[in-house]
């Protein structure tokens, strides 16, 4: 992983005032076009180095339907999800990494 998604994820996380957070790496492999997950009260970003251009990720904090120029950007492939995040694309099947971080408290 690279270490400017971390310190992204790191700033992100303090700017919103979850200083304490941990994530996981996660997969999400659907044989179908379309899926949801339920993020809420967590932040998945998207780690692909490469989508298809047909792929739409709708989520209640981020839209992400401009994966024809994905794969040439670097800090544009740092997209953040939270809530219901639905996804879709033309192709099958979706194989998608992202990483799922999640606030956590500490007294």
């Amino acid at each position: 992983m690279d270490n400017y998604i971390l310190s992204y994820i790191t700033q992100r996380m303090t700017e919103m005032g979850f200083p304490h957070f941990h994530f996981e790496p996660v997969r999400i492999l659907e044989n179908s076009n379309q899926t949801e997950i339920k993020a809420y009260n967590e932040f998945y970003y998207l780690l692909n180095k490469f989508v298809p251009a047909s792929l739409v990720i709708a989520s209640d904090t981020n839209i992400f339907n401009e994966a024809a120029n994905y794969n040439d950007y670097t800090f544009y492939r740092v997209q953040e999800f939270s809530g219901l995040i639905e996804i879709s694309q033309a192709i099958v099947p979706i194989d998608l990494q992202f990483l799922k971080v999640i606030p956590t408290t500490c007294n």
